[in-house]
């Protein structure tokens, strides 16, 4: 990675999907890391779009007329922010920024968050429940087509779930499918750009709160930090529900998406990073 001595400001961004862990870093970022401007999923920062909700549609529709001067917004703001650091947790990166961050972003770097596809899924599911339990407001949004859409996912018009097109998936099964696209488009992402060198992997379920893999982390990025890690963070439960559990049905239906799953994707769960850390997961989408 680039000095931070060099003119260039060092940006990061996290590769994940909701419910993997991103809040967690932030807190991380927040508490622990120096000349460092850090944030999550910065709502209400004026000129810093948050990239929820049309932006995604934009994206996945390649209607760069209305996406690109987001983008564009977005990079001014980090190169306004004084301190030699730009770190963002939010899932909205793949989301609606992976097309154009290879011409738009310099001197990036990211933190690639892997947590089990199911326990994403299940997490991402019982949240939006919660939240539509609960009428929070604005939770989903118009598309410049009249369609509304859950603010925080995918639209399901992108590739993956045409592979599905005759089917009913579960709102389960549709967060399986983003995750793999989500996952799909981090390694694209990477292998495009030749980025392999700017990446962090941290595999959620087993590293991400072991403090000797953060201490590898800030090292990699050569980045400032205090000299004794503070490790009370913030953990982004679930209002009302308790541990994230996978019952037999899920386990039928994560079994019928993989089963019918695309061989790039299979491919893509049968090699690393995924394999080692996906384990049954990664068996079911070889089975056919």
């Amino acid at each position: 990675m680039q000095s931070l001595s060099a003119s260039t400001k060092l940006t990061l961004f996290v590769l994940a999907s909701g419910r993997s862990g991103t809040g967690y870093l932030a807190d991380f970022f927040s508490k622990n890391v120096q000349q460092c401007y850090s944030t999550h999923e910065p709502y209400f920062v004026v000129g810093n779009p948050v990239l929820f909700g049309k932006p995604i549609d934009w994206n996945t529709q390649h209607n760069d007329h209305a996406l690109l001067p987001v983008l564009e917004r977005k990079c001014r703001f980090i190169a306004r922010c004084k301190e030699p650091v730009y770190f963002e947790s939010s899932h909205a990166f793949l989301k609606a920024f992976n097309r154009h961050a290879g011409a738009l972003l310099n001197n990036v770097g990211f933190i690639h968050l892997v947590r089990h596809p199911a326990l994403v899924a299940k997490s991402e599911w019982l949240r939006e429940q919660l939240a539509r339990r609960m009428a929070i407001p604005f939770v989903d949004y118009n598309s410049d087509d009249g369609k509304r859409y859950f603010r925080w996912a995918l639209t399901g018009k992108e590739t993956i779930f045409q592979y599905y097109a005759n089917d009913t998936l579960s709102r389960f099964q549709f967060y399986l499918l983003q995750w793999i696209e989500i996952e799909y488009r981090a390694m694209k992402l990477i292998r495009d750009n030749k980025w392999q060198n700017r990446v962090f992997f941290i595999d959620v379920n087993t590293q991400l709160k072991k403090e000797t893999i953060l201490k590898q982390l800030v090292k990699f990025f050569d980045l400032p930090h205090r000299t004794s890690f503070n490790m009370n963070l913030r953990r982004n439960r679930t209002p009302f529900v308790g541990p994230t559990l996978i019952t037999s049905e899920d386990d039928l239906e994560i079994q019928w998406i993989t089963e019918k799953l695309p061989d790039h994707y299979k491919n893509m769960l049968l090699s690393e990073p995924y394999f080692g850390s996906l384990g049954r997961f990664a068996d079911q989408g070889n089975k056919q």
